[in-house]
């Protein structure tokens, strides 16, 4: 039910914004993101998760780690864009930062619906590697 509400929030936020910018929902970890434009060549975001991340078998997957992207189009027309970027995570632990993750993200964005010219579905995949580790 949480994630019903939250998902029709979103939408009506993305409807009432004029702004160029983006909300975002990825669903391993209940990710919400803002982004800049993301119908230019490239934009930059940032995320959070807000549950353990699912599909993970990290001992230190938790809630909270701020994410920032940098992302860019590699190929693109007027309905579908392959894209791709990198991004940092860090997880803060109550002893300090002990954790820091380079992301690289590739995804596909597509605008299903011609009545909708800035609504985009979008699909990622986006693995998470550990450059400190202590």
């Amino acid at each position: 039910m949480k994630k019903t509400i939250l998902f029709i929030f979103l939408i009506a936020l993305s409807f009432a914004g004029k702004a160029q910018f983006a909300v975002n929902y990825y669903y391993d970890g209940n990710t919400i993101g803002i982004s800049t434009n993301p119908e230019k060549s490239h934009w930059f975001e940032l995320r959070v998760n807000t549950v353990p991340y699912i599909y993970s078998d990290w001992s230190h997957s938790q809630r909270g780690i701020p994410q920032a992207y940098f992302c860019f189009k590699l190929i693109s027309d007027g309905k579908a864009s392959l894209y791709s970027g990198v991004g940092a995570g860090i997880p803060f632990p109550q002893g300090g930062i002990n954790i820091v993750n380079v992301n690289i993200p590739f995804g596909l964005q597509l605008n299903p619906v011609n009545h909708l010219p800035r609504l985009y579905l979008t699909a990622e995949y986006t693995p998470m590697f550990d450059v400190l580790n202590e």
